[in-house]
């Protein structure tokens, strides 16, 4: 029989036996995510749920996610993939996390293989493909149907980078297929989530770290088309924000200094999670830092010296430098900048986790072949070390994954690790109401409501008003389940005075009115529902049915259900 060290001696076994395993391991990780349910209360109603464009492929879906923000975003690719997947599988959930899970294991073999073409067969980038790939940071880019954005613009960017690596390792005058399939890549890139705009800054960082300019052509002559693109989409980000009322806000805090402070505490977090991710959430309680206290002052001496470690490394081992600067660079579109807003996410970590694995990686093993590691102890023993730790990784990703399961089992775990935030139980009433338990939904909802009155809430939330309407709605609908129709309108008023402009608690209210069979007044809040939200085929079969009970003077009770 042909033996183990043999087979990883000959390069393509012991190729394909790396991408074998970089797939299996992200299914086995991840895999368990193909049994849980849509977020009800966190984007996948409104991308997916509740959104007509994309049931199905068609000429008038495919104009409609060409032509529209969605969410204050601008990704119509994201939408289109969705279509997709309705194609394949219909409104199951089974079948966008299926897809988004592929994406993520096609991410991790691209990242392989964009290693291997610039660094060759080290034992690292397999490594550091594999920490990509089940590092606990990427579990809500992976099984958040909604985060599908994420997962698919970072295809286009692996796609775009390696197409011009190969561009520029050819002769000159040639490879300019390569180079167009790059540009283009890049725009399907920028067309799923703006956050890729840093490609321009990636190729001109690898060019001065990694010396691979040519004669006759300069570092950032070729870059241009690249930068050209990357603005418009970037316009287009900010315009689209702007118009939907989006990701975008005023400064955290209440100026650029506030919020630069506070983003250092930040950075210290991420650094953190990298080596110890425990305590991850769904969303996270950021104190706010007006002025330089210890913990800044702290943050700060930190992040000065992760400077001058920089600074010595690229005088040293540039190209090792390349790799510790690319994780920075993957947090300039989040890092608040342009202030958006939530300060912390974990999704945040998905492109910097490049930069990330490969440093770790390819500091700890350097130059070590295949080869080679089996005859340096050192190196072998560096490799399990890594491999153990990578182990441990995947096993605590595993561990999160349930989480994830649907709306109750995350908003449980948020608002347990954010208790101060209105926000985290607001969303675990939804998920409790989601499950039938009433009474424990109401007492969440009433915990969220006198968290925003203290105030708590507005420093954290800007659109803080939305977010008290839609808690007053949440009630609302708590006790209309319970049959305390009276009091439900009482809470939806209040939310409509929140905000008028919140169709769902238009419709709770025409629902509720039906019951106490004022049909006129119902017919009223299902017209501004529908004004509101015209996609929506239960507004619009509420208002139908309503018109033509109105016409007829013959009310009867409503068949729809609270949204």
């Amino acid at each position: 029989m042909i033996s183990t060290a043999r087979l990883l001696k000959t390069p393509g076994i012991r190729t394909f036996l790396q991408l074998f395993t970089l797939v299996l391991v992200s299914f086995a990780v991840f895999g368990p995510a193909l049994r849980h349910d849509f977020l009800i209360n966190w984007d996948d109603r409104q991308y997916v749920l509740d959104n007509p464009l994309i049931q199905g492929l068609s000429l008038e879906h495919l104009r409609g996610a060409l032509t529209t923000f969605h969410l204050g975003n601008y990704a119509p690719l994201h939408l289109i993939s969705y279509m997709l997947d309705y194609e394949l599988w219909g409104m199951k959930s089974f079948g966008f996390i299926l897809g988004n899970l592929t994406i993520h294991a096609v991410n991790g073999v691209l990242f392989y293989l964009l290693l291997r073409r610039l660094v060759g067969e080290k034992v690292w980038i397999f490594a550091a493909a594999l920490l990509f790939l089940v590092h606990p940071v990427q579990v809500e880019s992976v099984v958040w149907i909604s985060e599908r954005k994420n997962l698919l613009s970072m295809t286009f960017f692996l796609v775009s980078w390696y197409c011009y690596l190969r561009y520029r390792s050819t002769e000159l005058g040639r490879g300019t297929t390569y180079y167009w399939v790059s540009l283009f890549a890049f725009v399907l890139a920028m067309l799923t989530k703006s956050v890729t705009v840093v490609l321009p800054l990636v190729l001109i960082l690898h060019e001065l770290c990694c010396g691979e300019k040519r004669q006759g052509r300069g570092v950032l002559v070729d870059k241009i088309p690249y930068f050209l693109v990357a603005a418009l989409f970037a316009a287009l980000a900010l315009k689209s924000h702007a118009v939907a009322q989006g990701g975008i806000t005023s400064f955290h805090g209440g100026s650029p200094a506030a919020t630069f402070f506070t983003m250092l505490t930040v950075l210290m977090r991420y650094l953190g999670f990298l080596a110890w991710p425990a305590q991850l959430s769904a969303f996270y309680d950021i104190q706010l830092k007006p002025g330089v206290d210890q913990q800044v002052a702290w943050a700060a001496l930190s992040s000065l010296a992760l400077c001058v470690f920089g600074f010595f490394l690229y005088r040293r081992r540039r190209k090792l430098f390349f790799w510790y600067a690319l994780f920075f660079v993957g947090l300039i579109p989040v890092s608040q900048i342009v202030p958006i807003v939530t300060l912390m996410n974990d999704r945040y970590l998905y492109f910097p986790m490049l930069g990330a694995a490969a440093f770790v990686c390819a500091a700890l093993l350097g130059e070590a072949s295949w080869e080679g590691v089996f005859a340096s102890r050192r190196s072998l023993v560096t490799l399990v070390l890594i491999l153990v730790a990578t182990g441990g990784f995947a096993a605590a990703a595993s561990a999160r994954v349930p989480v994830w399961q649907d709306s109750y089992t995350l908003w449980k775990d948020a608002s347990a690790k954010a208790p101060r935030l209105a926000l985290t139980h607001d969303a675990y009433g939804e998920g409790l109401l989601q499950r039938g338990r009433f009474d424990e939904a109401i007492n969440e909802f009433q915990m969220a409501l006198s968290l925003e009155r203290t105030g708590a809430q507005k420093s954290h939330d800007p659109n803080w008003r939305t977010t008290w309407a839609n808690t007053r709605n949440n009630l609302g609908t708590a006790y209309g389940m319970k049959g305390w129709t009276d009091q439900a309108i009482d809470q939806f008023v209040i939310a409509l005075k929140l905000d008028p402009d919140l169709a769902k608690a238009h419709f709770n209210l025409g629902n509720a009115l039906m019951n106490k069979g004022q049909a006129e007044a119902a017919l009223r809040s299902f017209s501004s529902a529908v004004r509101l939200n015209p996609g929506n085929p239960a507004f619009q079969a509420n208002l139908r049915q309503t018109r033509e009970i109105v016409e007829s003077r013959a009310p009867q009770a409503m068949p729809g259900g609270p949204n």
